[in-house]
């Protein structure tokens, strides 16, 4: 279309719009974009950041999968490249990344969640918010109909930090779910690897299964939660969190037997996964199994002290040491007296 412009010919076509086409893209971003590329430097997605301390943010998972490069653009129009990944939580899907502390902090958190939060900038309602089970807390959110923002971050009415949104496809409903901002605090700055070498460690097999499974087991949905996260294990026998995740579903819909041993399983598996313990020692004292239940916790007192506060203190209550298999209950418990 154009001669070249060194033989001081026209310049091509191309070359005159890139800059166009740049400030184009450039005026569609917000401040806390993600900004990903491939390995020639093509822009491939742009997603949510949630600033946290200066220089961290939260992302998702699925963004950055596959990136040879990252880079978050702040409310200065200055975009800073991904130096690592400082944390990392596949079943939440979220990771965190360092970008040096130049980069601004974010918003400051908001002490509680209220009735309504902002996603994407809409505005949901707050349906429950609970423990759901192996996972943690969870909260429910609805949209108007039709709205359906993409991951990113929760705030309260105030522009408050108040967590990272995901959404679920259960039974063919899309399920809105807000995870409260402190879940993530025990991520921060555990890891030290480059977007590239974080890939290479990436096993993605059964995670579409697990990521599917999760969104029944919040709502509540056990039975399509346990046929998910058997999916999960089948295709990758190796991924601990499933087995975790199993063994709960498994002890809901009464499998108490194979509960303990999905638990077991997820230490053999990563022997520092403490919520398997403490699920474990709950197992347990329902097949009142007190002295195992008892070690077990002992054990997670070298891992998570907190968890095994808890679990300790449920151990007392319940009296495992005084309750045994009544056999003419169908293996129910009873105490004795």
């Amino acid at each position: 279309m154009g001669c070249n412009a060194r033989r001081g010919g026209r310049v091509p076509f191309i070359a005159i719009m890139k800059p166009a086409l740049t400030l184009l893209l450039a005026a569609s971003l917000h401040a806390g974009d993600l900004l990903t590329y491939g390995p020639s430097g093509a822009l491939r997605s742009v997603s949510s950041a949630a600033a946290l301390q200066a220089g961290f943010h939260l992302v998702s998972r699925d963004a950055l999968l596959g990136a040879a490069s990252a880079a978050v653009l702040d409310s200065g129009g200055s975009l800073h490249p991904v130096l690592f990944i400082s944390g990392d939580d596949p079943d939440a899907g979220v990771a965190e990344i360092f970008t040096g502390h130049q980069a601004p902090a974010g918003p400051p958190r908001a002490p509680e969640l209220g009735k309504t939060v902002r996603c994407g900038g809409a505005s949901a309602a707050v349906r429950y918010a609970k423990e759901s089970g192996s996972f943690g807390w969870i909260a429910r959110l609805e949209f108007p109909a039709g709205v359906h923002p993409a991951p990113g971050t929760v705030l309260d009415e105030h522009g408050r930090l108040l967590g990272w949104h995901v959404s679920k496809t259960v039974d063919g409903q899309t399920m809105h779910f807000a995870i409260p901002i402190a879940r993530f605090d025990s991520i921060h700055a555990s890891l030290r690897l480059t977007l590239v070498k974080w890939n290479a460690a990436q096993d993605l097999r059964g995670e579409p299964e697990h990521q599917r499974a999760l969104g029944h087991l919040w709502a509540d949905d056990f039975d399509g939660a346990r046929f998910y996260f058997q999916k999960a294990v089948e295709a990758r026998p190796s991924h601990a969190r499933a087995w975790l995740h199993l063994g709960f579903v498994e002890g809901k819909t009464g499998r108490t037997r194979r509960a303990i041993e999905s638990y077991e399983t997820a230490i053999r598996l990563d022997p520092r996964l403490a919520p398997a313990y403490y699920h474990l020692g709950f197992a347990l004292v329902m097949a009142g199994e007190g002295a195992r239940a008892r070690t077990v916790c002992d054990q997670l007192a070298k891992l998570d002290a907190a968890l095994a506060r808890r679990l300790r203190g449920f151990i007392d209550i319940s009296h495992v040491d005084r309750v045994e298999k009544d056999p003419g209950r169908g293996g129910g418990l009873r105490h004795k007296h």
